[in-house]
């Protein structure tokens, strides 16, 4: 109201139109690389150190959908890295494997730590590692993100090839991807989901199946 006349509807500042899904935002937050050079890196053991994220304050995920950590190699020392390179994913957590489509039936939900063993077949360097939960509630083509990066400086004998099923970000999504797209709420609820990208774990998705009902190796 104004002067005692209504106004027209609300007139929005801005619309989700899919432009932070092609931002460099999407790979470790808006704001992230103001303090990369303030961020230390955890020196961990590949195949030996259990890693992982928890989030702020401990509150527990409520919202329904896929939590997934990628990694992506700095070419030097990572506080200088700004996440361009090649990402692959190392953890996920989707539904569980008798889910009906209720909130509940998601692994990530009611959590608040996701901790995994970091696999043998990470080459030694150092790393950015991205959490990111995914919230598939309406309105569905509009996603909440929540996602964070931490520094790593892994030291491991493997000698191995690169990890492979990789994604760029921004690239790896779309506002067409089956994972944007997907409506957690539809009616009727759906009982499965394409996982976001990459398609595939790394190390020859060989920890799938422990991840599915479960979150720790």
């Amino acid at each position: 109201m104004l002067n005692g006349q209504a106004t027209q509807g609300y007139q929005y500042p801005s619309w989700n139109d899919g432009k932070f899904l092609q931002s460099d935002d999407i790979r470790c937050n808006k704001g992230s690389e103001n303090h990369a050079k303030n961020t230390k890196a955890a020196s961990v053991i590949a195949g030996q150190d259990v890693v992982g994220f928890t989030t702020n304050i401990h509150t527990k995920i409520y919202h329904p959908g896929p939590l997934t950590i990628l990694m992506s190699k700095a070419p030097g020392d990572v506080s200088d890295y700004d996440g361009s390179g090649d990402w692959f994913k190392v953890y996920q957590l989707g539904y569980k494997s008798d889910w009906n489509g209720s909130d509940s039936g998601w692994n990530s939900y009611g959590k608040n730590k996701f901790t995994f063993k970091l696999p043998a077949e990470i080459p030694q360097g150092q790393y950015l590692m991205r959490i990111e939960h995914m919230a598939t509630h309406p309105p569905y083509k509009a996603k909440q993100f929540f996602l964070q990066c931490a520094h790593l400086d892994v030291k491991s004998d493997y000698t191995g090839s690169a990890p492979d099923s990789t994604i760029k970000l921004p690239g790896g999504y779309t506002m067409d991807s089956p994972a944007i797209q997907f409506d957690s709420w539809a009616d009727p609820r759906p009982t499965c989901m394409t996982m976001p990208s990459p398609d595939k774990m790394w190390p020859n998705d060989n920890n799938f199946n422990k991840m599915l009902d479960n979150g720790v190796i």
